[in-house]
């Protein structure tokens, strides 16, 4: 071999025989030639022996000080590490020594920024180098090559480009189109490697596979072991296609409205609410387009208006429900569309279902206005005359009312119920006493009205009234009576002729009409004897008068029995009384002498009286003889009992009369003096004697004395029985006297056939007396002699009392009765009846006493009691159930003692109540859509039967009957893709009650699923609201779609209005419909496959699955080729979709294969679904090729055999490739020599295919330390000196190695020819501290000392001791570092806002050991390093943010003034209010808010939460000069409640639109508003005053061109007081201003200042030219004027001299009413302050206000001390330049009389009323806090303001002026007072304030000490005046 090698190389190559094996040690010559060279080890030496060249595979993750490997070398004496390529690649690693043999190379640095790189670096090589001295002083070297190759690990994931990434695509997109191409990522691994090869997919957000990727897609995942990913989001936005109809959030709207009370008939407008508001949308989501709202049914009546834009629903006119009587339900049924505004055949629609709530707006309303009856006189008690009837319009219980009776007399009840008015008193119905009675009947609410309290028809607002009126009508109850007693006795003389009058008799009937006309008649009775003479006397039956109708007439006595009688329409009702007349005849003579003497007649005289007798019984008379005049005379009787006596006597009458009851008294006899007299001459006197008879002592013995009442008894119905007997049989005296007498009835008319007497005086009936007809008879009996004449003592008053039996039975007030009582009503329940039961007995006593009973059906289960109460005495066993009988027929029956009866008939009916729940009877399954019955109901509660041959299920009864009232029905099938909206079923259930109790309502109380995965587990699930049941047609209809292969159990069920029900369990199951496409698992597939050969290997398992089930979901997976590729090695399993391989597959013919494959179901074979994906599968390459060089000169072949044992070779003779070069001797060291070229047709990515160039050290001996190769580039270059001289040529053995496991290598030779070396060593300098800069965070005002970090060094420093310590800088004295451990702390507390970073090094001057606390490290950039040594570390200290900062208005407390015109309307913008933060982030992010109460108005206002700015929302046309304060509040962290805040006071002055100042300038618009602050500085510096300009517009008035000058619309506001200057005031300030304004803004051009009247007529005068009449109308003016002028000139010199004499002490008028006595008192307290700064009014003549103003805001009490004027103002002392500086100089040199002023009147009195809001939120909002010495400053610097007080806000401190109260004064002559006008008060109230002044005084309190006498002797009174009163002396009003 060698010897071929030398031909190859002849003349170039030199004899390398001997040193044959040692470059070739594999190759063997000739058995004969063979070479064998003993290695001899001298000097230091690696093992094993013969090795040049280490290949280490090391991870590019080793960390750092990691080992790399060990070498085992000895004896050494120094080992070194030198670079072979580059220097670099030796600073990776460094030499550790393990033992005296062994050491162990570390790795220095990290690998990662050379692997993951864009040109990356796999390879570093190196050699380590052995030095050794021998005895001899010669270095032996020995070298071992390193070359490290460092794998990639997979340390980075992939990172998305430009991610998120964001697609539109129409909806309407075609499926297959490509919609993006945009998703890119990196990974930062090595690229072209496994680790960097990203992949896609999608992992999420494709759970429907809508989206595919066209090949691999969108997550991004590499290939590297282990794969690392990232997810970005790709946003899909699906553009809206018009392509669906507009549809409301609900089907149904249901919102209630109460009816309207009262009404007025105007137009309401009112909102209707709904919950949820009425809401249509565009299902179009992202087109959105707008939607018009209408009614489209139900709204005949235009009740309501629907809003087309918001879909708000109006009510435009009340509703009264009484007169809706056809409104179903009380229900408004609307049907609204919503349609497209674009679109209007794109229409939505909804039910809205309106309630009208029923209130209680009627009252009860009686049939009539006015109840007038008629009713006889005494009618009994329990009678029933009236029912009265009230209606109430309301619904249910606002319907409700009880009648109530408000009857003074009580003589009637009412049953609140029924109305019936009955008698309770039978007593008040006396038409003698009463003739009508008037009552009021109350129809009250149970439920309280709204009806107000009306007086005309009703008591009070819950109740209306009517007006009972109750005419008694007159019955015959009233005897006639004679008056004054049924006694009379009259005189007639014996020759007396006929018609002469005796006298007359008088009887009276308080009856009405006929039964009250009396006729008078001569009683003739049958007793009387026949042979007694007819009476010689008549009397006249109208006039009662009795006359003679027969003479002579015979002296003596003559009884005359006159009845007076009434005259009833009914003669059998007739009334009679008697009179006994008593005529005694007398002689002539005797009467002529008894005429002429005046005398009683009759006297003495003797009464009987009985002692019962009622008071107003009369006992008799006392009479006197016609001589007496009896008009002229009294009556008396005189007595001497000291207890009194029960007579009086009339004293015009003499009638004797019982005055009190007798019981009282014991007395049996009584003796009077009768006197009459008449005042004059005339007394008469005599005695009377009145008798009082007990006749209950016996009453059958009967006293003789006449004028007594017997009484007897007697039973009715008894014939001839004896009453009583006048003569008692023991009475002995003068017995022969009686039978001389005989006893007549005088009354006998009225007893005639019932009663008679017998001779000895015994009463006897004649026939059956009936008590119920009358009860008691009175006769007069008169006791006659043979000749007929009686005496006063023979006449007998018998009065017979009937006594009861019991012959009457009890009668009913009515024939029937009904009543109603609830079913299943408790025992005892009463039962309501319509008339209340009553019956009578016309009997007394215990014979009027009765019971009842009742008979008949139902009599077992009610009963009735002795009040006629009818109650149900069961409700155990017999309960009521209407359902069984609602009637029930009874008979009543009333029966007394004696067994009498009467019967009535009582009908009860049974009221239904909700007792019966709905029961479900039948099942309609609605087959037209698809609706299968599947098997029967189970448990045999459901028996089906097909009652009609429809489809029509009746449920069993027997169910019915089981307690557990659950139905269990059959199976029910129906299609997954049945309509929505589709009934599929109605239940039928029914209720056995009456009226709404059988109203049903369906519902669905649950829904339960049994999904298609569940089946085996039976286990339910509650579900989503698929299904809905129509409340009152019980309809089932689908509302969602449904999930296929699901079984649903609903249960249903029926309600009644009172919550009884009955259920219902429905199964109902989904079919499976072949409604979906097949979906792979993944929207891709990929598999990795090594390149080789395979026989049904399996890659992986494509799966795809099917929502449907059953045949439907069985797919069948097909490979689709997308190239022809040939042979093609895959294959997948056609039912389990497994992919397998069979065949060689080879990477380098092949690297990835595509195709796709496709999923088919199984479903019905017209209605396939398919699906397809993509695959991947690429080919990992395996490391089955070695390197290949090309770009040779020539291959040498060499033939070897192979040795005993050897297998390394497969063929008998090796290819060597041979490059050639040459260099020139002595070149520099990195002298190119040449490039070596190789190839490896293997993967680079996994090193396979990655070659590396090595040149070996034991095969090239004499060559190792003079070239080297670049292990990458194969590019050789010199290391050594070449000396041609010592050698001519090298002969480079050069070996190129693949990465690849095992690694495959290729030998090439290189032939050198030599040319120059050279060579270079280098020092590297190492870092002290493991990591040379920190970044931490630390939070501001931490407490301190924190922590901060423990420095580490590095290893190298580790364990010696060494000092650290802090390097002098800014912010070094805020840290300390233990000198020890190298611990650094923050000693200071940081404040972010003062500096937020900190900085500070440490220097190390030894190495500590410490652990490492937690810290943010950052990437470093090496420039950080730049100013640090090796042994300093540099900390960055970041300060976080803590909100220890409110936000803060730039107006430092003071209130922020703007102005808005009369104009501004809502959404005006005012300001725009700016607070700053000194956080950041979001403790500085700040949100506004107006704080507000109800009775502010800052509702006026609203503010934009985020940008500050202010806008009204309100008109302000009537607000013209009001000023409007409210409080801002500002908080950080976006308003949270933890934030902080702080409060700003605005005020919003109005300006009046007719009062404006207007600045005109000569530029144009644009420029003037370029430079707005410029121009408002500018007349800031010349006016002092904050001048803001409010708008601009073009110049129309003048002859310019359009747009080339402009408008200013100016306001101010003063500086010093905050406020808003007046207008006037502004236009004269302006106008004094004029030239230094103009000097200001020259280069603006000032035309003109005027305000808004003066601009008018400024254009007028412009226009038009006076006429010769108004030239001299002016001059005629400036005349009066003048000659004013002069006059109001004489009167001021006139007025002054009067001043000056009264100067001292006198007080003088001023002009607004009020005295000033001391002008030279210096005024300190009491006033308001002035609006203008003291310098403006200085500049403008009105005086220095500055004393009054600071002495107005004092706290102090009126001084009146004479304190010298320039002493007062030390305090305010101005700058020179400032124009009060010059008015104070003024002053002082005009001395003292000017100290007091009334300049406060010329403040306005809105501006000055502002000055209150300095007093708002003062506390709150910081602004007291902040008024320092910077606020209300002069502009030289000087304050002349002071703080506020304490008010709340704006318009409370307008109203606190009004509101004080004035204060206490120990001198009446003192007191201070102020009056201001409310700024807020009408303009025509403010005129009448001010035209009288003096009336309207506000007074301050005075909460300080009066003055004394001696200090202050006068009224000090300030006026604040309107704007437009001004001082005569301040050019600003003139």
């Amino acid at each position: 071999m060698v010897e071929a090698v030398s031909k190859a190389v002849a003349g170039t190559l030199y004899n390398f025989k001997k040193r044959s094996e040692s470059l070739f040690p594999w190759c063997v010559a000739e058995e004969t030639n063979t070479l064998s060279f003993p290695w001899r080890v001298a000097g230091c030496q690696f093992y094993p022996a013969g090795e040049y060249l280490r290949f280490v595979r090391v991870p590019e993750n080793v960390p750092v000080g990691g080992e790399v490997l060990q070498v085992e070398v000895h004896p050494r004496r120094n080992l070194t590490l030198q670079p072979v390529d580059k220097a670099e690649d030796a600073r990776f690693f460094t030499v550790q020594a393990v033992n005296s043999n062994v050491v162990s190379v570390l790795l220095a640095r990290p690998l990662e920024a050379l692997v993951d790189s864009e040109n990356p670096q796999n390879v570093l090589k190196f050699r380590l180098v052995c030095d050794y001295n021998d005895d001899e002083d010669t270095q032996i070297s020995s070298y071992l090559s390193v070359t490290v190759y460092v794998e990639d690990i997979n340390d980075h994931a992939p990172e998305f480009v430009d991610a998120p990434y964001h697609v539109t695509v129409d909806e309407l997109t075609p499926t297959g189109l490509t919609i993006f191409r945009g998703i890119h990522a990196v990974d930062r691994d090595k690229p072209n490697t496994p680790n960097s090869d990203v992949q896609y997919t999608i992992v999420s957000g494709n759970e429907e596979g809508k989206f595919g990727l066209e090949s691999s897609h969108r997550a991004a995942l590499d290939r590297g072991s282990p794969p690392r990913n990232s997810t970005t989001t790709i946003t899909v936005v699906v553009l809206d296609n018009d392509d669906l109809s507009p549809k409301f959030a609900r089907d149904t709207y249901r919102t209630q409205v109460t009816e309207f009370y009262p009404l007025t008939g105007e137009r309401i407008h009112q909102e209707l609410k709904f919950n949820p508001p009425i809401l249509a949308f565009d299902q179009d989501l992202a087109l959105d387009v707008p939607v018009r709202y209408d009614i489209i049914a139900g709204n005949e009546r235009h009740l309501f208006t629907l809003d087309a834009q918001n879909g708000s629903l109006f009510l435009e006119r009340e509703i009264d429900l009484d007169k809706e009587k056809n409104l179903p339900g009380n229900t408004f049924v609307l049907q609204i569309q919503a349609s497209q505004v674009d679109n209007p055949l794109k229409t939505g629609v909804a039910r809205v279902e309106i309630e009208v709530l029923d209130l209680n707006d009627n009252l009860p309303e009686f049939e009539v206005d006015l109840y007038n009856i008629s009713i006889v006189e005494n009618l009994p008690n329990g009678f029933s005359v009236l029912q009265v009837i009230a209606t109430d319009k309301d619904q249910g219980d606002n319907g409700e009312f009880n009648y109530q009776l408000n009857d003074p007399s009580q003589a009637f009840i009412i049953d609140s119920r029924t109305g019936w008015l009955t008698v309770r008193d039978q007593g008040m119905l006396d038409r003698e006493k009463q003739a009508s009675l008037t009552m009021t009947v109350l129809a009250k609410e149970k439920v309280p009205s709204v009806v107000a309290a009306r007086s005309n028809n009703h008591s009070n607002g819950d109740s209306s009234s009517v007006t009972v009126e109750v005419t008694l009508l007159d019955a015959n109850d009233n005897n006639p009576m004679f008056i004054p007693s049924n006694l009379y006795e009259f005189k007639i003389k014996s020759d007396a002729k006929i018609g002469d009058v005796v006298g007359k008799v008088t009887a009276i009937d308080p009856d009405l009409g006929r039964n009250g006309m009396v006729l008078y008649d001569l009683q003739r009775t049958s007793n009387f004897s026949s042979g007694v003479s007819p009476l010689p006397f008549a009397v006249e039956a109208q006039s009662g008068q009795i006359v003679v109708i027969d003479t002579p007439l015979i002296e003596g006595r003559h009884a005359l029995f006159i009845e007076a009688s009434d005259q009833p329409a009914n003669p059998s009702e007739r009334r009679f009384s008697l009179a006994v007349v008593t005529i005694e005849v007398i002689h002539t003579t005797v009467a002529a002498h008894h005429h002429t003497e005046p005398d009683f007649i009759g006297a003495p005289y003797e009464f009987w009286v009985g002692a019962n007798v009622a008071i107003g019984t009369s006992v008799g008379q006392i009479r006197v003889t016609d001589a007496v005049d009896k008009n002229h005379i009294i009556y008396d009787m005189l007595h001497s009992y000291h207890d009194g006596v029960p007579f009086a006597v009339e004293e015009r009458s003499g009638t004797i009369t019982v005055v009190e009851e007798m019981d009282k008294f014991k007395r049996v006899l009584y003796d009077f003096e009768a006197v009459v007299t008449n005042g004059q001459d005339l007394t008469l006197v005599t005695n009377v004697t009145i008798h009082v008879v007990d006749l209950e002592n016996d009453k059958e013995v009967v006293s003789k004395k006449s004028g007594t009442t017997l009484e007897f008894r007697v039973h009715e119905n008894l014939s001839g029985a004896l009453v009583g007997q006048l003569l008692g049989h023991n009475n002995t005296t003068d017995p022969n006297r009686w039978k001389l007498l005989h006893f007549i009835i005088a009354n006998q008319q009225d007893v005639a056939d019932k009663f008679a007497i017998s001779q000895d005086g015994s009463i006897y009936t004649q026939q059956g007396l009936d008590r119920e007809e009358q009860d008691v008879y009175r006769l007069t009996i008169i006791a006659q002699n043979d000749r007929g004449i009686t005496r006063g003592d023979d006449l007998y008053q018998v009065k017979i009392q009937v006594e009861d039996e019991n012959d009457n039975a009890p009668l009913f007030d009515h024939d029937s009765y009904e009543g109603q009582i609830k079913e299943n009503s408790h025992s005892n329940t009463d039962v309501i009846l319509k008339h209340p039961i009553k019956a009578s007995d016309r009997d007394t006593g215990e014979n009027a006493v009765f019971s009842y009973s009742l008979h008949g059906d139902g009599s077992d289960i009610f009963a009735i009691d002795q009040t006629g109460r009818v109650y149900f005495k069961r409700g155990t066993n017999h309960s009521l159930d209407r359902e069984n009988k609602a009637l029930y027929t009874l008979t009543i029956v009333a029966q007394d003692r004696g067994n009498l009866s009467s019967e009535a008939k009582l009908t009860i009916h049974v009221e239904d109540i909700n007792d019966n729940a709905p029961t479900f009877t039948q099942l309609i399954v609605l087959h037209d859509k698809d609706v299968e019955i599947a098997e029967n109901g189970t448990n045999g509660f459901l028996n089906l039967k097909n009652a009609t041959g429809s489809d029509v299920y009746n449920i069993s009864n027997n169910y019915n009957n089981q307690n557990n009232k659950k139905h269990t029905l059959p199976l029910i099938m129906i299609p997954e893709n049945i309509s929505l909206g589709t009934a599929i079923l109605k239940m039928v259930a029914v209720d056995n009650d009456l009226g709404k109790n059988s109203k049903v309502t369906y519902a669905m109380v649950s829904e339960f699923q049994l999904p298609s995965n569940a089946h085996t587990t039976n286990k339910l699930q509650m579900s989503r609201n698929y299904f809905m049941v129509n409340p009152s047609s019980g309809e089932l209809s689908v509302v969602k779609p449904l999930p296929s292969e699901s079984e649903f159990h609903l249960n249903i069920t029926a309600t009644d209005d009172e919550g009884l029900f009955d259920s219902i369990t429905l199964r109902i199951f989904v079919k499976d419909v072949n409604d979906h496409t097949p979906s792979f698992k993944k929207s891709w597939y990929n598999f990795d496959l090594f390149e080789g050969h395979y026989y049904q290997h399996p890659l992986g398992k494509i799966e795809a699955t099917d929502e449907d089930y059953g045949d439907n979901a069985k797919i069948k997976y097909s490979i689709l080729k997308t190239d022809d590729t040939t042979p093609f090695p895959f294959t997948i399993g056609p039912l389990d979709g497994v992919l397998q391989v069979t065949g060689e597959v080879d990477r380098e013919k092949h690297d990835a294969y595509k195709f796709s494959v496709q999923a088919i179901d199984n479903g019905p074979i017209t209605n396939r679904k398919q699906a397809t994906v993509d695959v991947e599968i690429h080919i990992l390459d395996v490391n089955d090729n070695a390197p290949v060089f090309y770009g040779h000169e020539e291959i040498l072949e060499i033939a070897h055999r192979r040795g005993e044992g050897e297998a390394f070779l497969n063929s008998d003779t090796t290819s060597l490739p041979v490059y050639y070069s040459a260099v020139v001797e002595n070149s520099p060291i990195g002298t190119f020599v040449s490039k070596i070229l190789a190839n490896d047709s293997d993967f680079t990515g996994n090193g396979n295919g990655l070659l590396l160039f090595d040149i070996p050290r034991q095969l090239n001996p004499d060559s190792s330390d003079l070239f080297t190769i670049d292990s990458k580039e194969g590019i050789i270059t010199t290391i050594g000196k070449l000396d041609y001289e010592k050698q001519q040529a090298h002969n480079i053995t050069i070996v190129a190695s693949d990465l690849g496991k095992p690694s495959l290598s290729s030998t090439a030779i290189l032939t050198v020819s030599v040319i120059d070396i050279a060579d270079e060593t280098e020092t590297i300098a190492r870092p002290m501290f493991a990591h040379r800069y920190y970044e931490v965070e630390v939070e501001e005002n931490s407490a301190v000392p924190v922590p901060l970090l423990i420095l580490n060094v590095t290893e190298t420093y580790r364990g010696i001791n060494l000092k650290f310590s802090i390097e002098e800088g800014n912010d070094s004295k805020m840290f300390e570092v233990d000198p020890n451990n190298g611990t650094l702390y923050l000693v200071s507390s940081p404040d972010r806002e003062k500096k937020s970073r900190l900085e500070v090094k440490v220097k190390a001057e030894s190495v500590k050991k410490g652990r490492a606390l937690p810290v943010m490290l950052y990437p470093v950039h090496p420039d950080r390093f730049a100013d640090l040594a090796p042994n300093e570390v540099k900390i960055i200290v970041h300060v976080k943010d803590v909100n220890d900062n409110p936000p803060r208005f730039p107006s430092n407390g003071r209130p922020i003034v703007a102005a808005i015109p009369t104009t501004a309307n809502y959404g005006y913008q005012i300001l725009r209010l700016q607070a700053y933060d000194k956080d950041e982030g979001l403790n500085a992010d700040i949100r506004y808010q107006i704080m507000g109460r109800i009775d502010d108005e800052s509702h006026k206002f609203t503010i934009d939460p985020v940008t500050g700015q202010v806008r009204s929302i309100v008109s302000f046309a009537r607000d013209a000069g009001r000023v409007y304060g409210f409080d801002v509040k500002a908080t950080d962290k976006q308003g949270a409640d933890d934030g902080k805040s702080s409060i700003a006071n605005v005020f919003v002055y109005v300006l009046d639109e007719e009062k404006q100042v207007i600045m005109v300038m000569g530029s144009k618009p644009t420029t003037i508003e370029r430079n707005m602050k410029n121009i408002t500085s500018a007349l800031y510096n010349a006016t002092g005053l904050d001048v803001r300009i409010r708008k601009l517009e073009p110049h129309t008035e003048r002859d310019f061109d359009e747009g080339t000058a402009t408008d200013l619309y100016l306001y101010a506001v003063d500086p010093l007081m905050n406020a808003i200057v007046d207008m006037d005031t502004l236009q004269h300030v302006f106008s004094a201003k004029q030239s230094d304004i103009k000097h200001q803004l020259e280069r603006y051009r000032v035309l003109d200042i005027t305000n808004t009247a003066s601009s008018v007529v400024k254009s007028r005068s412009q226009r038009y030219l006076l006429s010769s009449l108004e030239v001299g109308v002016v001059v005629l003016g400036c005349v009066v004027f003048i000659g004013a002028l002069a006059a109001a000139i004489c009167v001021g010199c006139v007025r002054r001299g009067k001043q000056k004499r009264h100067l001292q002490g006198k007080s003088y008028q001023s002009q607004m009413g009020f005295t000033i006595t001391n002008p030279q008192a210096t005024l300190s307290g009491g006033s308001k302050s002035h609006l203008f700064s003291s310098s403006y009014l200085d500049g403008m003549g009105c005086g220095d206000t500055t004393d009054t103003y600071v002495d107005m805001h004092s706290n102090k009490s009126l001084n009146y001390n004479h304190v010298p004027h320039n002493t007062y103002h030390t305090r305010h002392q101005h700058d020179v330049n400032c124009s009060r500086h010059h008015h104070n100089r003024r002053r002082s040199a005009i001395g003292t009389k000017t100290h007091v002023s009334r300049s406060t009147s010329n403040i306005p009195g809105h501006l000055e009323a502002s000055m209150t809001s300095l007093h708002s939120s003062g506390k709150d909002s910081g602004i007291a806090d902040g008024l320092r010495h910077d606020h209300g400053r002069c502009i030289c610097g000087h304050s002349t303001s002071h703080s506020s007080g304490d008010s709340s806000n704006y318009e409370d401190s307008l109203k606190s002026i009004n509101q004080q109260h004035s204060g206490g004064s120990s001198s009446g002559n003192h007191r201070t007072s102020s009056m201001a006008r409310r700024s807020h008060l009408a303009p025509s109230r403010r005129r009448q304030r001010h035209n009288s002044v003096s009336g309207d005084l506000l007074q301050i309190p005075q909460t300080h000490q009066v003055p004394s006498q001696q200090q202050a002797t006068s009224i000090v009174s300030t006026l604040v005046r309107r704007q437009s009163d001004r001082l005569s002396s301040c050019p600003i009003a003139n």
